[in-house]
């Protein structure tokens, strides 16, 4: 019974070794197993942005340059675990990354560099990271934003961003390519609109209240004044600076002030009047 069972264990660890050979194998290969696609800077504009593949061999030709790209993407066995590999020119770098199969990448050339993007659409998740010609990495960091439509433009990327109007809602805006790859926005400051499927939910008010009411969305100024009960209005934008801002059905726009307190397992929403009392209203469009 002994014999057998030492002949079972010897088996299962055979087999458990050769896994684990194929596996640390297949991870050294990387992107060896395919065959090199050449990619042409001459082919592109000054600058651009190209999407391309994860797991796939490049030639660079850059000028009178030619070198290596490909970045590989793996899982790990645990949880959303997973890792990187980027060989650059003289950079050959691994580093560990959420949800690393689920990402892609984009190479950039802005202002006289080349970037690197690896995004995930499904969480918002991007790392962008400076391709350097040396064995160095400059400015690896990452950000989380989405991509509402392909990006083409290093210095237009349309981009989706969070926002909070009356809670979590959406704004498109429009960015570059910043310092070390930084996605920036064109416009730093002002205010964020929120997308047409945020503004289409219709809002009532339940009490009166006390708020800041404009004549129209351009205008610059605004007077107190009493809102009163039963006011129909949509969702608008906010200032980013704690303002919130609701479009009446009569075009005009009236503010309250809204803000984030500390919560488990999420933040609270706390939306008051210019009197400090808590703004009250409900969802005409929701159950």
């Amino acid at each position: 019974m002994k014999t057998k069972f030492k002949k079972i264990m010897n088996r299962s660890s055979k087999i458990v070794s050769f896994c684990v050979l194929s596996l640390a194998l297949f991870g050294c290969i990387g992107c060896a197993q395919e065959k090199p696609l050449v990619f042409d800077y001459a082919s592109q504009p000054d600058e651009f942005i190209v999407k391309l593949k994860p797991n796939q061999r490049y030639t660079i030709v850059r000028g009178s340059e030619t070198f290596p790209f490909c970045l590989t993407l793996t899982k790990s066995f645990i949880s959303d675990g997973g890792e990187s590999r980027l060989i650059w020119k003289k950079i050959d770098r691994k580093a560990h990354m959420l949800r690393a199969t689920e990402r892609v990448p984009y190479l950039i050339r802005a202002n006289g560099k080349d970037f690197l993007y690896i995004y995930g659409d499904k969480y918002g998740d991007l790392n962008f990271i400076e391709l350097s010609d040396t064995n160095s990495v400059r400015g690896a960091d990452n950000a989380q934003l989405h991509f509402y439509e392909e990006p083409k433009d290093p210095n237009n990327l349309p981009v989706r961003i969070s926002i909070p109007v009356l809670g979590p809602a959406s704004a498109e805006l429009s960015y570059h390519v910043g310092k070390l790859g930084k996605p920036v926005p064109n416009e730093a400051d002002g205010y964020r609109y929120c997308v047409a499927a945020d503004r289409r939910e219709k809002f009532i008010t339940t009490e009166a209240c006390q708020v800041m009411v404009f004549a129209s969305a351009d205008a610059q100024e605004g007077v107190m004044a009493t809102l009163p009960s039963g006011s129909v209005f949509s969702k608008l934008r906010c200032n980013g600076k704690g303002e919130t801002d609701l479009l009446l059905e009569d075009s005009r726009v009236f503010r309250v002030k809204e803000r984030y307190l500390f919560g488990e397992p999420h933040a609270i929403m706390d939306v008051v009047d210019f009197a400090g009392k808590p703004f009250s209203y409900k969802s005409m469009t929701k159950n």
